[in-house]
């Protein structure tokens, strides 16, 4: 299904059955109970974005630590289920996936996705998306009395009904990790208080959890990759490329030849270093036209070939350096000890940063970028994102040798940080 399809249903059917459900709950008002329940069976709701998930750590940690309770669930899309299964913090079969290979079928699964929640008798929605209509409308729809998410208050645009027991205040100059904590807290505070969060949430910030692959894991990845290279081992340096800015936003992608450029500049000065090209099977061009700037000893075409989240990150887990587009790699990578550089443009790296000390946000700060953002649906007119192809390779050269010790100096960041200029 395709993402701009989504934003135009959303928007032409979403407004109008958004403000059809306003209206009838205005006409209920008097008969309906005023009384909001405690927390007890909390479901989040977050169906599109990979990396949301682990930028949500810290809020469903401190909500499922409150409550002392496994009763918290999570509606994604069924591909993305495995983004909230690393977390390790919700069961697997509380996790509801929904199905994206057509309209169709994500229809019906929304159908039986509600009959799901109602059975569960879900008390709190939590929804996690920037002002989707489909989830606000799914969260009063599935009976939960308590319902949270991003307001605009006396800003202008993006309606979406008048459904939130609990509106919070979205901030679009902090971390989407405090965003996300603003929402868990809001349940919490005087239900008068507006607007919500009148709250430091930044004291309530976790480490992510550190990914351990199991042995077997390892070992298993180790034979797949000597089989797709003999010359691959532990004891090389290995650099793992994310070329593919993917379909859903390829505005986001820094241009190959940049990347081809500071891959030859890098295999020049690491002579022992492999080069590894992780994407779906849709990213062997890139693969590809990496590899012939490689001798076939020091290149690993890993397009395809990993076929679940937990072997893309256990390959993180024993490489050096992550070199990619803003996109959820970036994130996965954050759960291991991996050097990471995120090279954003349409998009800021101080709301979508990975939340690692060891990555490094480049940028460089054009007038008209972010040009993606809550408030346009991450919908943009540009179709020439020289915000990124202003980053030279050099840069990005440099600062991964710093980051593997082979600079001048080393490079350290705080995870909220904002982007490196």
């Amino acid at each position: 299904m395709r993402v701009r399809l989504t934003q135009i249903v959303d928007f032409w059917v979403g407004v109008p059955l958004c403000f059809l459900l306003a209206c009838l709950r205005g006409v209920l008002k008097p008969f309906r109970s005023k009384s909001r329940p405690v927390p007890k069976r909390v479901l989040f709701l977050e169906i599109s974005e990979m990396g949301s998930a682990i930028i949500a750590y810290s809020s469903i940690a401190h909500l499922k630590e409150q409550l002392q309770t496994e009763e918290l669930f999570f509606l994604i899309f069924e591909k993305n289920r495995e983004s909230v299964e690393l977390l390790g913090l919700i069961p697997p079969q509380n996790i509801i996936g929904l199905s994206d290979r057509s309209f169709l079928a994500f229809t019906f699964g929304v159908l039986k996705a509600l009959v799901k929640v109602r059975r569960l008798k879900i008390d709190s929605a939590i929804d996690l998306e920037l002002f989707s209509r489909f989830t606000a409308i799914f969260s009063l729809l599935c009976g939960a009395k308590n319902r949270v998410g991003f307001s605009n208050y006396t800003a202008e645009g993006l309606y979406r009904g008048s459904f939130l027991t609990h509106p919070v205040f979205y901030n679009p100059h902090q971390h989407m990790a405090l965003n996300f904590l603003a929402l868990v807290e809001s349940l919490v505070v005087p239900a008068e208080e507006r607007p919500l969060l009148k709250r430091n949430v930044g004291v309530l910030v976790r480490d992510l959890p550190r990914f351990e692959p199991s042995t077997e894991e390892k070992q298993r990845l180790e034979s797949l990759l000597k089989s797709i290279n003999p010359e691959f081992s532990t004891s090389r340096q290995l650099i793992v490329i994310n070329p593919d800015p993917g379909e859903a936003l390829p505005i986001r992608g820094w241009p190959l030849e940049n990347f081809i450029q500071s891959v030859t500049q890098l295999a020049a000065r690491l002579p022992y270093a492999m080069f590894a090209v992780i994407g779906l099977e849709r990213s062997k061009p890139y693969a590809e036209a990496i590899a012939a700037v490689l001798t076939p000893d020091r290149f690993l075409d890993l397009c395809g070939k990993t076929k679940t989240l937990r072997e893309v990150v256990t390959l993180f887990s024993f490489s050096q350096l992550l070199i990619g587009n803003d996109s959820g790699p970036a994130h996965f990578a954050a759960l291991t000890d991996i050097r990471i550089i995120s090279l954003f443009g349409p998009e800021t790296p101080a709301l979508y940063g990975p939340l690692s000390s060891m990555a490094v946000n480049i940028w460089a700060g054009y007038a008209c970028a972010p040009c993606l953002s809550a408030h346009n649906h991450r919908f943009t007119c540009c179709r020439n994102n020289r915000c990124l192809q202003a980053i030279p390779p050099e840069k990005v050269s440099a600062v991964a040798l710093e980051l593997l010790g082979s600079g001048s100096a080393a490079v350290s960041k705080s995870r909220l940080d904002p982007a490196l200029p």
